[in-house]
């Protein structure tokens, strides 16, 4: 469910037009208030491609700590 939706489904929800009575209502309705509750405190939702982009830079960032501290400790270390 995407969070375009899950704002929807709350809206329509609250307003009365969705009849709770009926089977499978409530599941829909928890589920939509958990995936907006998680946009809220994350940010987004996990299916988001920008999530994947990010955690991709952070490796890459970390990646790229560890090659430099690795390439100014070798020279030391080999000079021992």
């Amino acid at each position: 469910m995407t969070l375009s939706e899950a704002k929807r489904i709350e809206a329509h929800f609250a307003n009365g037009t969705l009849d709770p009575d009926l089977p499978g209502t409530r599941e829909i309705v928890n589920e939509a208030h958990r995936v907006h509750v998680n946009a809220m405190l994350w940010g987004s939702t996990r299916a988001e491609p920008h999530r994947r982009r990010v955690r991709g830079g952070i490796a890459l960032g970390i990646g790229m700590v560890v090659a430099t501290v690795g390439g100014f400790c070798v020279p030391f270390l080999a000079s021992r």
